[in-house]
């Protein structure tokens, strides 16, 4: 299913990345939901109590309003798991007597830390990450309105651009492929030099007393740097 609204909304906010807006709000709806019924739907909970949650969508959720439903899904969670875990912790606890128990204790090993790298609320976020992507690329492609609002933006921090380069080279022909990558590549350049400027602007303006408060630009330049070389807005204080 195409986004389509919601694609051209966030390309009329402007930002560093619309990717990484996108992903904030749906990664925001999701917590939230959590906070209500969402808890204790059936489907929700096969999920969860399958996939758990990642470390930090488990801070994010222990941090909102709903911990009874939080403890609820973790119980049912930890009953699922619990065999397995206490399986692979005893074939850890035995020890490496030959090649075959450090087989064995190696495949334990794997077994747990695949808990900690499988998540719901990802899961979700990966899907409609995918979602924003294609449709991106399609808009671009068949939307006149689209185009300008794309050429006119930052292009995207470089962890997008690096997802949206592998879902062009996927999803576009050859001669639109080249079209798309020479367009994207422009605007990153272009961003990429005007926040260089501007985060040394910013360096300026803590030596210069004179200089004033400078432009909103260079004020936001470090935070906008943080964003496009890692992605994800940081969390201001």
């Amino acid at each position: 299913m195409l986004e389509i609204s919601k694609v051209h909304d966030v390309y009329g906010h402007g930002g560093e990345c619309p990717l990484c807006d996108l992903y904030e709000a749906a990664e925001a709806s999701y917590l939230v939901s959590f906070s209500h019924s969402r808890t204790m739907e059936p489907s929700v909970r096969v999920q969860t109590n399958a996939r758990g949650f990642c470390s930090e969508h488990l801070g994010k959720l222990y941090r909102g309003e709903n911990k009874l439903g939080l403890a609820l899904m973790l119980h049912t969670h930890l009953q699922e798991k619990l065999p397995g875990i206490e399986e692979a912790m005893y074939a850890i606890a035995a020890g490496p007597r030959g090649r075959r128990d450090r087989e064995r204790a190696a495949s334990a090993a794997a077994s747990l830390s695949v808990m900690r790298e499988t998540c719901y609320v990802c899961d979700l976020l990966s899907k409609d990450m995918q979602r924003y992507r294609f449709t991106i690329l399609y808009l671009w492609q068949k939307d006149p309105e689209f185009r300008p609002k794309f050429q006119s933006s930052r292009g995207f921090c470089i962890p997008h651009f690096l997802d949206m380069v592998s879902e062009a080279e996927h999803s576009l022909r050859s001669q639109r492929l080249s079209a798309w990558l020479e367009e994207a590549v422009s605007l990153m350049k272009q961003a990429l030099g005007g926040l260089e400027r501007d985060l040394f602007a910013f360096t300026q303006l803590h030596h210069d007393a004179h200089r004033g408060l400078g432009t909103e630009e260079e004020r936001t330049a470090l935070a906008r740097a943080l964003q496009k070389l890692a992605g994800r807005k940081p969390a201001l204080p």
